[in-house]
């Protein structure tokens, strides 16, 4: 299945055999779920915003930081720096493994260093079976729960897998009620997942240093994301 929507927006070619989506930065994550649910295949992020702002930010929702989760579902960035040049990261299959600390670089670096403009993402199949549940009590004896997570309600708790085992795990939750399956919003709000970026300040001074060095490489006129790149001391 492929499909061409502009350089920078929509689903450039997506692969549900191989579980591979390359898509364009500026495309709405909702845009992006709904193509790859048409095939029950998925990312196990939230669906807010942009595939790019994802990506610069690492938004991972409350989600555990696992093989599922960012940046270990990106194979290839394309991106561009600060004074324009355009290059590549990673590879286009799961086997290529060149270029892959470039992209965990990228992801989560908010702008300060590239534009990300295309990206090639590792997909998942969607479970047979996902439910929800809400309340109190001990949790230590589920076997791999997909999430178990602090909302202002109590502890919530996702399960999923085959109908039989997410029925016999659910038999365990003592003190929890069954709920529908949170909005996007209510994964990253009710969660309190934090969205401020992260400060250098704690940074070493030579850990310091090679960041900096990494920012005159990249952006050297401090065009990308000017205000971030001072708080976080680039510049």
């Amino acid at each position: 299945m492929s499909r061409s929507r502009g350089l920078m927006s929509g689903v450039v070619r997506f692969e549900p055999d191989e579980l591979v989506v390359t898509v364009g930065a500026g495309t709405s994550m909702n845009e992006l779920a709904a193509v790859l649910g048409s095939q029950r295949q998925r990312l196990r992020i939230p669906t807010i915003g942009t595939v790019g702002g994802v990506l610069a930010t690492r938004r991972n929702g409350p989600f555990p930081s696992d093989n599922s989760a960012l940046p270990n579902i990106v194979l290839q960035i394309k991106a561009v720096d600060g004074i324009g040049r355009e290059f590549v990261a990673g590879g286009g299959t799961v086997k290529n493994v060149s270029g892959f600390d470039l992209v965990k670089l990228l992801v989560g670096s908010w702008g300060t260093l590239a534009t990300i403009t295309e990206a090639i993402l590792r997909t998942e199949p969607v479970p047979p079976c996902s439910r929800w549940f809400l309340g109190e009590g001990d949790v230590r004896s589920l076997y791999r729960p997909a999430l178990v997570a602090r909302s202002r309600d109590g502890l919530c708790v996702n399960l999923e897998g085959h109908p039989e085992d997410v029925a016999q795990q659910a038999g365990q939750l003592i003190g929890f009620n069954e709920i529908g399956p949170p909005t996007a919003e209510e994964l990253t709000g009710l969660f309190a997942i934090a969205s401020t970026p992260p400060r250098y300040g704690g940074l070493t001074p030579a850990l310091l240093a090679v960041c900096r060095r990494l920012k005159t490489e990249f952006d050297p006129e401090n065009t990308l994301s000017p205000g971030l790149s001072t708080e976080w001391g680039l510049t």
